[in-house]
């Protein structure tokens, strides 16, 4: 029964990771990409390992009393639960990360991490188990603001073609890496808001990962993301799907 249980959690946070990669998508106004958008997104998922398992996903940009923004994401599936914020600030019409938390729970484990973000000393700060430093410079990101950079450069893009790529660096387990895109297609997707024309968008990994990541943004949406198919290396899908856009 043990083992059962595990096995269903492994498969529920690979569904909770790609809820994720989506939080942050849906946030730029694509009439006018200088400035953000407050609004409520909530999505469902259902991946499938013999048995077929739904979820939720839930995620709000707001802009704080300062000026900054907040960003939440909150995901859950029977017995894993996920949760990450990015708090950011928009500079010269970039968006430069200030804090991140993310916070995962399966069955009785749980995770922590944090990271804060020092522009003007030009450090990280790190904080599992234990913290450390590394020096940063702009333009970087963290997993959740990273996908909001992808969403505005794509609305802000004069024309975009099949092939074209995107790459970030990323703070990202106390090192930075490097979050590469590319467009692979247009396609015609149904959905609960409609049937709608979307650019069809992979995360790139090196040659050594099978695992397969695709996003669908709506141009007529203001580029949101209105859904994730997540492939992994033994078979298993995950997918998620828009169904409901509040602003």
């Amino acid at each position: 029964m043990n083992g059962i249980k595990e096995f269903i959690a492994r498969a529920l946070v690979t569904s909770l990771f790609a809820a994720a990669l989506i939080a942050n998508l849906s946030s730029a106004n694509a009439s006018n990409p200088t400035q953000l958008t407050p609004f409520t997104a909530h999505y469902a998922s259902l991946w499938d390992v013999g048995l077929k398992i739904g979820g939720q996903a839930t995620r709000q940009l707001q802009q704080t009393d300062n000026g900054q923004w907040h960003f939440s994401l909150e995901a859950k599936a029977m017995i894993a639960k996920l949760s990450e914020h990015s708090t950011l600030r928009m500079e010269k019409g970039t968006v430069l990360p200030l804090k991140y938390q993310y916070q995962r729970k399966i069955l009785n484990r749980q995770k922590d991490l944090s990271i804060d973000f020092d522009w003007q000393a030009g450090t990280a700060t790190t904080h599992t188990s234990d913290s450390w430093h590394m020096d940063i410079k702009a333009p970087l990101q963290d997993k959740l603001s990273v996908q909001l950079q992808l969403q505005r450069d794509l609305a802000r893009a004069k024309q975009i073609n099949i092939g074209d790529q995107l790459s970030y660096e990323v703070a990202a387990g106390g090192q930075i890496e490097a979050f590469n895109y590319q467009v692979v297609d247009i396609e015609m997707l149904d959905t609960p808001l409609g049937t709608m024309q979307t650019m069809k968008v992979e995360r790139l990994r090196n040659q050594s990962s099978n695992r397969l990541t695709y996003i669908w943004f709506a141009p007529q949406l203001d580029y949101h993301v209105v859904r994730i198919l997540q492939q992994e290396p033994d078979g298993k899908q995950y997918q998620l799907d828009i169904e409901q856009l509040d602003y």
